[in-house]
């Protein structure tokens, strides 16, 4: 009974000092046991591309055995990493790109890991900071990113939409031009009597909007800005627009969404859409082409700046060398549905 008291005590003793010997075992023993340079055992484990597959295997393979191989290995994951950083995921102008930019990630091999800032510039800069330091991830697409970087980071990122900072590649609409070319459509269809509908977080829109109207001097416009957001907004937009003025007989609002809610409340108020108030969204999504009245929208042409976005990365994954920083601007185009019509008082 003692002997085999003794024996399981050493036993215990035994396992805890191996136990011992592995948390400490540094890179240095590791190559002796190896019979190969503690550089070796070091570029193994980076995954360098300097050194034999089989040499790699013989180093793992003793690691293994000695219960430290998760303390040394550094290698990154066999597929390339792309983080794709968006401000959120609700009323579906956003998921068009994810979506996009995701299938573009996976059919070239890569892993698409997807997060929301929320409008949060601090938070998207967090998220920056967690993936290039932490997550180590390959590359970065941001939709939108609006601070400057905290510093100039190795690992290559791109911005779609805008970009306050001139270290990173952007692509963008130019929604400056389009926004001018749909007040052209309806000054052409003799409105003069024009609203636009925003909310707090589409005040650019609203800057180009009243830059448009400029350019057109027997047009008289209206602003309504809503604290509200999507539907509700045009909802909202609407009331206040025709409280200000009845003879309102067109209708520009910041995206889709707002569009679908400013048509809703139209036809409560008794107003048909086009022959009483043209309405025009921006975004093109896809539901806007199968509502009851088809809408009028600013198509931002997704699939181009994808596609630029995702080359502009992956020139950069290529080639760490490739340096060059530019800002590629996207023409969008007025697709033309049933929303719009010729002002009443043309007819």
């Amino acid at each position: 009974m003692l002997t085999k008291l003794f024996r399981n005590i050493l036993t215990k003793k035994k396992n805890h000092f191996m136990m011992i010997s592995v948390i400490k075992m540094t890179m240095k023993e590791l190559a002796a046991l190896c019979h190969v340079s503690v550089s070796a055992v070091s570029k193994a484990f980076c995954d360098a591309d300097d050194i034999s597959r089989d040499t790699k295997e013989h180093i793992f393979k003793i690691a293994k055995e000695q219960g430290c191989f998760g303390k040394f290995y550094k290698g990154k994951y066999h597929k390339k990493i792309i983080a794709v950083i968006c401000h959120e995921l609700n009323g579906g102008y956003y998921a068009i790109f994810l979506e996009k930019l995701q299938k573009l990630i996976e059919n070239n091999d890569g892993i698409c890991v997807i997060s929301t800032d929320n409008f949060v510039s601090s938070k998207q800069a967090e998220l920056i900071e967690y993936y290039v330091s932490y997550l180590k991830v390959d590359g970065i697409i941001v939709l939108g990113l609006t601070s400057q970087l905290k510093k100039a980071y190795d690992t290559p990122i791109v911005s779609i939409f805008q970009s306050v900072d001139s270290r990173v590649d952007s692509v963008v609409t130019d929604m400056q031009t389009a926004i001018y070319d749909a007040v052209s459509v309806l000054y052409s269809l003799g409105h003069k009597n024009i609203g636009f509908i925003s909310e707090n977080l589409t005040h650019i829109k609203k800057k180009h909007f009243e830059s448009a109207i400029k350019n057109f001097g027997n047009i008289t416009s209206y602003l309504a800005e809503s604290d509200k957001r999507f539907e509700e907004a045009g909802i909202d937009g609407i009331n206040k627009l025709f409280s200000k003025n009845k003879n309102i007989t067109a209708v520009i609002c910041a995206y889709d969404n707002i569009a679908l809610g400013a048509i809703k409340r139209l036809k409560e108020m008794g107003l048909n859409v086009p022959q009483d108030v043209s309405v025009i969204g921006i975004d093109n999504i896809q539901i806007s082409n199968f509502t009851e009245t088809s809408l009028t929208s600013i198509d931002t042409n997704p699939d181009d700046i994808c596609n630029i976005a995702y080359e502009l990365l992956s020139k950069k994954l290529k080639n760490k060398y490739f340096k060059v920083n530019q800002s590629i601007i996207i023409k969008s185009k007025i697709v033309i549905r049933e929303s719009i019509g010729k002002a009443k008082e043309e007819r």
